[in-house]
């Protein structure tokens, strides 16, 4: 357990990105729930359609990529990837992507406001 602690106490290149990612990805969660609450929009992705607003859609979206965010934290920590620079160039593909997505909800969520108010 102190083992454990001790990795998360330390950082590495990669946490930066980690850290941003999940951040991302909640603010994609949060921006979906407001955009479906105005009932104009509906979910795109056919998996969290169904359950997006539920518990289901909470954990898919907030609790599963935790955990798997935190296991590469520590993968990351414990061996260092064979393909560095790979692995931050999809890092980063994957955060511009999530950031696109976040300025597509807020666009949205401004026209929505603009056109309610």
């Amino acid at each position: 357990m102190k083992k454990i602690v001790s990795l998360f106490m330390s950082r590495t290149q990669y946490d930066i990105r980690l850290v941003l990612l999940y951040a991302l990805n909640v603010f994609d969660y949060l921006f979906t729930l407001v955009l479906i609450s105005s009932g104009i929009f509906i979910e795109a992705n056919p998996i969290l359609s169904m359950n997006i607003d539920g518990i289901w859609g909470f954990v898919l979206k907030c609790i599963v990529p935790l955990v798997l965010l935190t296991y590469l934290h520590i993968r990351f920590l414990t061996d260092k990837p064979k393909h560095e620079r790979i692995v931050k160039i999809l890092l980063d593909c994957i955060i511009i992507y999530y950031g696109l997505i976040n300025m597509f909800h807020i666009f949205w969520l401004t026209v929505t406001f603009v056109i309610f108010m």
